[in-house]
């Protein structure tokens, strides 16, 4: 019998997490795994049709150009960068989780990675959205829809924090409140 070795994909844990709703990780899952129906994905297998961006309509789509490169993703995570204080510059669609790698608390971490699968879910909504309604969303509507979301579930998350000022810095542009530790409980024992 032969036996398969399944490739170990680190960012699989990431995008899976207790605190973020699937239908949002469902998306990064489908991102990372090349199976986004961009219209480069529909022409690979069979569909013709020209193909222009909806976002920026400026170049074919992609799902790099999509997600990464189009003038409007691009305005998305240079806002990020800007949150979190940092620069973001990405090679290819596997670097976007590397920033989760970096040491942040618990609940930090689950802030950055709602955003990052939030700025995803949000950049293919709204290509969607005006791909399909002809309706425009613009930026800044993006963005507070992907701050809320953000907040929402920085806030519902049982993360807890620790005293990093960066981290909290972090925490709070997203309006989450700070979580701190849990204090040991104490049981008398008899």
């Amino acid at each position: 019998m032969k036996s398969h070795t399944m490739q170990k994909i680190h960012w699989a844990k990431t995008i899976w997490s207790i605190d973020i709703p699937p239908s949002r990780s469902f998306v990064a899952w489908r991102i990372m795994h090349d199976k986004i129906p961009t219209d480069e994905k529909l022409k690979e297998r069979g569909c013709k049709f020209p193909s222009i961006c909806t976002l920026c309509l400026y170049q074919e789509e992609t799902t790099f150009h999509l997600f990464f490169v189009c003038p409007y993703a691009m305005r998305i995570w240079n806002w990020l960068a800007n949150t979190l204080n940092f620069n973001l510059h990405f090679n290819n669609i596997e670097e976007i989780w590397h920033i989760c790698d970096r040491r942040w608390n618990p609940q930090c971490k689950i802030v950055i990675k709602a955003a990052i699968i939030n700025v995803l879910s949000t950049i293919w909504f709204s290509r969607n959205t005006a791909g399909f309604k002809d309706k425009t969303i613009h930026r800044k509507s993006a963005i507070s829809l992907i701050s809320s979301n953000v907040a929402l579930f920085g806030n519902n998350s049982k993360a807890s924090s620790n005293s990093s000022m960066s981290n909290f810095a972090i925490i709070k542009k997203f309006r989450v409140n700070i979580h701190p530790p849990r204090a040991p409980q104490i049981k008398e024992v008899i």
